[in-house]
C-alpha cells in the first residue's frame, strides 16, 4: 500500500529482437480486443504519446557492436481500473523546453513536437487520480508540473536517487512545485522473477516491481482475458526472461506502435 505522508489518500488501494518478437506480439494482439468503449470489468490502458526523440545520429553498444539508436517514444501509460484512473509516468510535459533550458541550456533537443498528456486528456474531459512515477529522470517526469494537485507515488530508492542525481539525468526544474509524494511499499512478495512486488489493487491486474538502477519501476498489466503486458519506467531494454515469453514487452517503439496510441484503448 502507499505509505502515509501526513494525509490520507483519496482512495485506499491494496498493495499489485527482432522481427520474430514483433510478429509474436502482433499475433498475441490479434487474439485480444482493442477498442474505444469502456471495459465493464477489470483493467484497460492506453499509451499516451507525448513526443518522439530522433536519435539516429547517436550510437550505442548493443549485442556486441555499435548500433544506431532507434527512435524513442516519450509515453505516459493511462490506466483505468474500475473508477480509478492512473498515469504510469508522464512523458514530456507542457514546460519541457523551459525545464531543459533552466538546467542544461547547451543540450540539443532531439525530441519533436510535444503533446502533453494533460492537454490530450483534458480534451476528452479525463482527470487523473494518481501518478505512479516509474522513473525520476527528465524524460519521464516532465509532466509532473502539469499535475501539481495530483499525488505522486514513487519508490524510496527513486526518491533517494532524485536527491543525489544531477543534470542532465535529473532536472530540478521539474520538481520545484510542491510535489505530493507518496512512498510505495513493496509488500506483496515475489512476482514472476522479481523478489519484491506491489499488487496495487490486490487482484493481479496491476503489479509494480522495483528495477535495478536509480530506483526505477516496472509495471505488469494483466487484462481480463489473461493477456499480460510489461512496461519499464526507465525505458531501458527488458532484462528479465518473462518479458520475452508470456509477457508482451512495451519497451520498443515498434511494439508500442503495434498497439496504437491514445485515444485507442487496450482492453
Amino acid at each position: 500500500m502507499f505509505a502515509r505522508n501526513g494525509r490520507a489518500p483519496a482512495k485506499r488501494f491494496r498493495s499489485s529482437t527482432g522481427a520474430a518478437r514483433l510478429l509474436g506480439l502482433l499475433a498475441m494482439l490479434m487474439l485480444g480486443v482493442v477498442g474505444s468503449a469502456a471495459a465493464a470489468d477489470g483493467l484497460r490502458f492506453s499509451l499516451v504519446k507525448t513526443a518522439q526523440s530522433d536519435s539516429r545520429s547517436e550510437y550505442s553498444w548493443r549485442r556486441g557492436g555499435w548500433q544506431q539508436s532507434p527512435p524513442v517514444n516519450h509515453l505516459a501509460i493511462l490506466i483505468e481500473h474500475g473508477q480509478t484512473r492512473l498515469l504510469f509516468g508522464t512523458g514530456l510535459g507542457r514546460q519541457i523546453d523551459a525545464q531543459v533550458d533552466a538546467e542544461v541550456p547547451w543540450r540539443i533537443k532531439h525530441y519533436g513536437e510535444v503533446h502533453a498528456v494533460r492537454d490530450q486528456l483534458e480534451r476528452d474531459g479525463l482527470t487523473v487520480d494518481r501518478i505512479l512515477l516509474g522513473c525520476v529522470r527528465w524524460e519521464h517526469a516532465s509532466g509532473l508540473a502539469d499535475y501539481p494537485e495530483v499525488p505522486v507515488a514513487a519508490s524510496a530508492d527513486s526518491l533517494r536517487y532524485l536527491r543525489a542525481a544531477t543534470p542532465p539525468a535529473v532536472l530540478p526544474s521539474q520538481f520545484r512545485h510542491a510535489v505530493r509524494w507518496q512512498t510505495l511499499q513493496f509488500e506483496s512478495g515475489p512476482y514472476l522473477d522479481y523478489a519484491r512486488s506491489l499488487d496495487l489493487f490486490g487482484d493481479g491486474a496491476l503489479v509494480l516491481v522495483p528495477l535495478e538502477g536509480h530506483g526505477a519501476l516496472g509495471v505488469f498489466l494483466t487484462l481480463a482475458d489473461g493477456r499480460r503486458f510489461f512496461f519499464r519506467g526507465d525505458g531501458q531494454s527488458a532484462q528479465r526472461p518473462e518479458a520475452a515469453a508470456a509477457v508482451a514487452p512495451l519497451t520498443e517503439a515498434a511494439a508500442q506502435a503495434a498497439l496504437g496510441f491514445y485515444p485507442r484503448w487496450i482492453q
